[in-house]
């Protein structure tokens, strides 16, 4: 961790002691290198990308007591005071912020040119960490922590409009693999996030292969 960043990951581990989702304090700091590796290949406001990643998911054991959203106006509210108590500078909050209110807006047709260096790359840290084998891991505590079914047999899984992220929609755990996780190779928004995410894709490819045959009690 750089040291710049020491109070206000003191302060986001706090906040996260507790949680056991998928969205906790190694998440964040998943999240926070994954920001900084993408960062030093892409540019833009290291302070304000890594802050916006230390920050992103503070409010989720809020959002999940309230049923309120951990972006929405009020999780803002409690995380700009997170942010003022660790003294980050005035003019990197309202930056942070902004990141941290559109990182779980998942409009595949959004333009990455609409959408500043600072969120594009903190989005594909948070995706990265949705992919891969710890993905698969923290989809599973997720859907455990929240009471979802692993899989209903024949269940939809034709997923064709943008995924809305809401504390109060649920499906199966497996669905939730086809109705966001396989799409975010492809929406991934610079070209290190693209890059990194093929081979973290092609591990839920594999995962989802196997799992049907197992389901299926197939032996071959």
């Amino acid at each position: 961790m750089h040291q710049k960043f020491n109070k206000l990951h003191q302060q986001v581990e706090q906040y996260l002691q507790k949680e056991s989702s998928g969205h906790d304090i190694y998440h964040a700091d998943r999240v926070f290198k994954s920001a900084i590796y993408i960062q030093s290949h892409e540019g833009g406001d290291e302070y304000v990308i890594g802050a916006a990643a230390l920050v992103h998911d503070i409010c989720r054991p809020w959002e999940k007591k309230t049923g309120k959203s951990h972006f929405g106006p009020e999780a803002l509210q409690i995380i700009r005071q997170v942010l003022t108590k660790s003294q980050v500078k005035p003019d990197k909050i309202e930056p942070i912020l902004e990141v941290v209110k559109r990182h779980d807006i998942y409009d595949w047709t959004d333009n990455s040119s609409q959408k500043s260096i600072e969120l594009q790359i903190v989005q594909d840290a948070d995706n990265l960490d949705a992919i891969g084998a710890i993905g698969i891991a923290r989809t599973f505590a997720f859907g455990g922590a929240h009471g979802s079914t692993m899989y209903y047999p024949g269940e939809n899984l034709d997923f064709t409009n943008d995924f809305v992220e809401d504390p109060n929609h649920k499906t199966s755990t497996i669905a939730h693999f086809y109705e966001k996780l396989l799409k975010l190779k492809d929406n991934m928004n610079t070209k290190t996030g693209k890059r990194v995410g093929e081979s973290r894709h092609q591990i839920i490819v594999d995962f989802l292969d196997q799992f049907f045959s197992e389901w299926e009690g197939k032996f071959d």
